[in-house]
């Protein structure tokens, strides 16, 4: 795998899923972290801009054999699967929390120099059924009152700890909201009169930076520029080849998706804990039109297989 940091120079903004009426709704939801196909294609967007292939060329079937072989057909999914994206603060890389482990429902109660403790949901397969369920998992509290992790944040190297208290962070605690108030235009790009809307912006905070992977090489320079989502927001990326501590374990019988995960068959028969299913779109730069909504997996989602290579090993069997 190849592994990279994403540090923007500004604020960043990705649009949600949630329609914008005139007259009804004059504030834009934003999701935060991007969601791995949003990376995915600005990783595409880079590669033709590095090797000077224009878009035109690219939608036409005129680029080379091996452009086509590493980043795929225009209006295509990309051959590679985007792993993330993680947050990074200072050296020290978080993961998406396990949706299978769980915590005492009041946790900032708790909390012990910053740490809660995790109790980590077994996967089961019992002997009293006549046939195996893969998706029964168990877990068991002091109080008997637990609150699922999912959502939340881990660092990497406790992922596969057997510490019982780990540090866990939200979302938030990695960048900030930032209001921003637009103006509205006409189909003509003419400024609508009288009609203002507030955006939310993503600032990340100091010493935090986006980190992601891909599974395999693409023909991109070591560092350069990065353009992400439609408002082509931008920043600098930089390979980090020397990241040995991102080995992650192969075989297990739960599976940890580090991306969201589109909800295939496979996907479906497979999963075992998650949380509440996202909806994306986007822009298809092939037609220049919106793409269909899809529904999509939290990143966290726990499966009994091993889906891709944006999953990884967390835990054994327990017998019952």
């Amino acid at each position: 795998m190849d592994w990279f940091k994403f540090t923007p120079v500004d604020t960043l903004f990705f649009r949600g899923a949630q329609p914008m009426n005139l007259g009804e709704n004059h504030t834009v939801s934003h999701i935060f972290p991007p969601p791995a196909r949003t990376l995915s294609g600005a990783l595409r967007t880079a590669v033709l801009i590095t090797n000077g292939i224009s878009f035109e060329d690219y939608g036409n079937g005129k680029a080379s054999a091996e452009i086509y072989a590493s980043i795929g057909q225009a209006g295509k999914t990309a051959p590679f699967n985007l792993i993330g994206p993680l947050f990074m603060l200072e050296s020290d890389v978080y993961v998406p929390a396990p949706y299978s482990w769980f915590t005492e429902k009041d946790k900032d109660k708790n909390k012990e120099n910053g740490k809660v403790k995790v109790v980590k949901g077994r996967h089961l397969k019992s002997r009293m059924l006549k046939s195996e369920v893969h998706q029964l998992i168990w877990a068991k509290g002091e109080k008997g009152d637990m609150v699922s992790l999912g959502g939340m944040w881990i660092k990497k190297q406790d992922l596969h700890s057997a510490e019982r208290m780990i540090e866990v962070k939200t979302s938030e605690e990695f960048f900030e909201n930032e209001p921003r108030t637009g103006i509205a235009l006409e189909k003509n790009r003419k400024v609508r009169e009288g009609h203002l809307y507030s955006f939310n912006h993503a600032r990340l905070k100091k010493d935090v930076c986006i980190f992601f992977g891909t599974d395999r090489t693409l023909p991109l320079k070591d560092s350069g520029v990065l353009k992400i989502g439609a408002e082509q927001r931008f920043g600098w990326y930089e390979k980090l080849n020397d990241k040995d501590d991102m080995r992650f374990p192969d075989e297990g019988n739960l599976y940890l998706s580090l991306s969201n995960m589109e909800g295939s068959e496979e996907a479906n028969d497979s999963v075992v804990a998650t949380g509440k299913i996202l909806y994306y779109g986007g822009w298809d730069l092939k037609t220049g039109f919106h793409k269909p909504m899809q529904g999509f997996f939290p990143a966290g989602t726990v499966f009994n297989e091993k889906i891709n290579s944006t999953c990884i090993a967390i835990e054994g069997v327990e017998t019952c």
